[in-house]
C-alpha cells in the first residue's frame, strides 16, 4: 500500500570468531541516496548482505562503564551476557605512552595494546600490539624503507641519538598518503595501515563504505586483541 513505511530488517548477530574484516561502531547500515542510515548498539561488527544490501551485524557488544576511563568490556553478541574480554589501562612500567591489558573472561592475559607518545615515535605508528609467544606487532610509516627488522634497528639508533626512552612506536591513524588531492573536494584518499610481526603481516586497517575496517591476517592473532586495538583507536 502506498505511503506505508518499509519495515527495517532484523540483522542477526554473527559469531565473534568469524573470519573476515570487522568495524567498530553503531552503524548497521550507512546512509545512502534516498535512504537514512540505520544504527544500533556500539559493537564490533562484520559485513553481511541481505537482499542485495550491505549491513554491519554485531559480533561483540562494547560496554564502557565510565566514559572518562578508557576501560571496556566486550560481550559475545550471539550470547549477550557472555564476556569475551576486558580492556583496561596498565599503570606504571616506565617510559611514555599508554598500555592496555586485554584479558579473557577468566582473567588470563591475551596480550597488550600500546600507544607510544607522539614525542617518542620514530618510523613506526603509535598503536601496536604484543601477543605472548610472538614478535611485537607493529606498523611502520609508509615512507620507511627496508624490512621490519631494519626498521626496528633504525628506531633503536634514533632513540640512542636523541630520544630518551622507548624505541619505536606506532601511528594511531590511517595515514593520508595520496600524492595528489582531489581538485574539487580537496580530500586525500587514505592508505591502509599494516601491522607486522617481524616480516609477517598480522593485521591491516583500511576503509569499508567510509568506515574504518580491520582485517586480521595472521592465523595465530587473537581476534580479541585486534578488537581491543580497534576499540581504543576509535576513542
Amino acid at each position: 500500500m502506498f505511503g506505508r513505511k518499509r519495515e527495517e530488517p532484523q540483522i542477526a548477530p554473527v559469531p565473534w570468531d568469524t573470519e573476515g574484516p570487522f568495524v567498530v561502531g553503531e552503524v548497521v547500515r550507512p546512509a545512502a541516496v534516498r535512504q537514512k542510515g540505520l544504527s544500533g548498539r556500539r559493537a564490533v561488527r562484520m559485513s553481511v548482505t541481505l537482499d542485495g544490501v550491505r549491513y554491519f551485524a554485531a559480533a561483540a557488544f562494547v560496554e564502557q562503564r565510565a566514559p572518562e576511563v578508557r576501560s571496556y568490556e566486550l560481550y559475545d553478541a550471539t550470547r549477550a551476557q557472555e564476556l569475551l574480554c576486558t580492556i583496561a589501562p596498565v599503570r606504571g612500567g616506565g617510559g611514555s605512552g599508554e598500555r592496555y591489558a586485554v584479558r579473557d573472561q577468566a582473567g588470563r592475559e591475551l596480550g597488550l595494546v600500546f600507544r607510544t607518545g607522539a614525542a617518542k615515535r620514530t618510523v613506526q605508528h603509535g598503536w601496536w600490539l604484543r601477543q605472548p609467544g610472538h614478535p611485537d606487532i607493529v606498523a611502520r610509516y609508509h615512507w620507511a624503507r627496508g624490512g621490519a627488522k631494519q626498521i626496528a634497528a633504525r628506531g633503536r639508533d634514533a632513540t640512542v641519538r636523541g630520544a630518551d626512552g622507548l624505541v619505536a612506536g606506532v601511528v594511531d591513524s590511517v595515514i593520508a598518503g595520496a600524492t595528489a588531492a582531489d581538485s574539487r573536494s580537496h580530500v586525500r584518499p587514505t592508505k591502509p595501515v599494516t601491522w607486522c610481526a617481524e616480516d609477517e603481516v598480522a593485521l591491516t586497517a583500511g576503509h569499508t563504505q567510509g568506515i574504518k575496517s580491520y582485517i586480521p591476517q595472521a592465523s595465530w592473532l587473537d581476534r580479541r586483541l585486534a578488537f581491543a586495538l580497534a576499540v581504543l583507536r576509535q576513542d
